[in-house]
């Protein structure tokens, strides 16, 4: 079966940067379920497994543009340290999730602290990174009215 829109596909990857580093891979012999084409994954990820058969396997590169983005400096701001809750580790390199008023969620990474300022990054810590990947398709199979439902697998419960 190949991988398609409202298929449950099961796959290993590994994901690196430029440099070899290994930023994310599945467990050996776990591979990781998802409803293509519900947007689990990135677009561009998604586009590059289409039409992929069982047991295919695939390297390939993902620009940052089609990854998380490229860098954009002016996400780098500085705001008050006063809208910081007090019990809020503010160390450089911490990643914290920011709420807007409008119940929004942010990542953010802190790149500096002063005693009256912070300085943060909004940029994804992988934007203006290329992402190299390789996949191996394990399994494919057509998704049950309730997976397509939730736009996810259904959860297998061990026992």
């Amino acid at each position: 079966m190949r991988v398609e829109a409202g298929r449950i596909v099961s796959i290993e990857y590994s994901v690196a940067l430029a440099n070899g580093e290994v930023i994310e891979a599945t467990e050996q012999n776990a591979p990781v379920q998802y409803l293509h084409g519900a947007g689990m994954l990135l677009p561009a990820l998604e586009a590059a497994l289409d039409d992929l058969e069982e047991g295919c396997r695939k390297r390939f590169v993902l620009p940052a543009r089609d990854a998380y983005g490229e860098r954009d400096e002016s996400n780098v701001l500085t705001l008050p340290r006063t809208i910081f809750p007090a019990q809020v580790d503010l160390s450089v390199g911490s990643r914290l999730a920011a709420r807007t008023s409008g119940g929004d969620t942010y990542p953010l990474t802190v790149r500096e602290v002063f005693s009256d300022r912070v300085r943060v990054d909004l940029n994804h810590p992988l934007a203006g990174k290329a992402l190299h990947f390789d996949v191996t398709v394990r399994a494919v199979r057509a998704a049950g009215t309730d997976e397509v439902f939730v736009g996810r697998p259904r959860q297998i419960e061990v026992v």
